[in-house]
């Protein structure tokens, strides 16, 4: 196990250094990229100060090998546009993208379980129907546009939860507020990802219910439920955490979409208005933080396999 860690962590150092070659390379070289910030009007002593500023007048390898040794220490550059370090913009923005994500992740999960549970044991019957439904929907309906419908019914029109942002004004230590104001964004955004739950649940279970071991459990009369909990699920839990896995990776990129749609300030918004201003630190501090995220879950998932399943060893 112990030289199953060091190697996965060895590929996850290895993936984030090409994430961050790749990123810093397109960004500096591509067209429109930080040399365009430059304001032509001013003088060129000024121009050539502001070119020193932000390390534009050294070769871009030269730049991206400064980059990455202040990135190891932590120093992921200054913002152009806010002039804050961009490590505490991250860590400014990070806590509600996580509870957004994490609040999605539940319910997702939660609900893509059991509606798959249900189709699974009710194959070809009105349940099965109804559940094939609601995830195919989940699948065809665009995040934007199910979160302005949601905006308008139950903002506008109902007015039972508010429209946008993370807190009402003055109200910052009430946390009822705040999980008023989380309903909306964690909802669409986990409608989104519930229907992968949905169907990989209602196939793991399927292959599971056919099995010898369950039929065997059947034989000796034991309650259904029992057999689901102790024999179905247990199984069937490999390939769903796998899903939950990769799901949780995708949170990110939705939330872009989401934390736009609903004026969610999160890194997802962040994100959003660094690439509207042009700020290249911005940019590359949450490209970053998204691949450390993804290798991080990746390394999560891989254990959690041999703590579901103790047939599955890492050597």
């Amino acid at each position: 196990m112990t030289q199953f860690l060091v190697r996965r962590l060895a590929q996850g150092a290895v993936v984030l250094f090409l994430v961050s070659l790749m990123t810093f390379f397109l960004i500096n070289l591509a067209p429109g990229g930080p040399s365009s910030l430059m304001d032509m009007s001013t003088t060129v002593a000024e121009r050539n100060a502001r070119y020193a500023l932000y390390g534009l007048d050294k070769p871009v390898h030269e730049r991206y090998v400064s980059w990455l040794a202040g990135a190891v220490k932590g120093d992921l550059g200054t913002s152009i546009n806010q002039g804050l370090p961009v490590s505490r913009l991250l860590m400014q923005r990070l806590g509600a993208t996580v509870i957004l994500a994490l609040s999605a992740l539940i319910l997702a999960a939660g609900f893509g379980i059991v509606l798959g549970i249900v189709a699974a044991l009710n194959p070809n019957r009105w349940p099965d129907h109804l559940v094939s439904t609601v995830a195919t929907l989940g699948m065809s309906v665009p995040n934007f546009w199910l979160g302005i419908i949601a905006i308008i019914v139950f903002a506008v029109e109902l007015r039972w939860l508010p429209a946008s942002g993370i807190v009402s004004i003055g109200r910052s230590a009430d946390i009822v507020d705040r999980l008023r104001h989380l309903v909306l964004p964690a909802s669409v955004l986990a409608f989104g990802l519930m229907p992968n739950v949905i169907r990989v649940t209602r196939s793991a279970v399927l292959e599971t219910k056919a099995t010898d071991f369950v039929r065997t459990a059947r034989s000796k009369g034991l309650p259904d439920g029992k057999i689901v909990r102790k024999h179905m699920l247990r199984n069937a839990f490999v390939p769903i955490t796998a899903m939950l896995g990769l799901i949780t990776t995708v949170l990110f990129s939705g939330s872009v979409v989401i934390e736009s749609v609903f004026g969610y300030a999160g890194l997802g918004r962040l994100a959003i208005e660094a690439a509207n201003g042009r700020d290249y630190p911005v940019i590359l501090g949450v490209t970053m933080l998204a691949g450390l995220v993804v290798v991080i879950v990746n390394l999560v998932v891989d254990m959690l396999y041999a703590a579901i399943d103790p047939r599955i060893r890492h050597g």
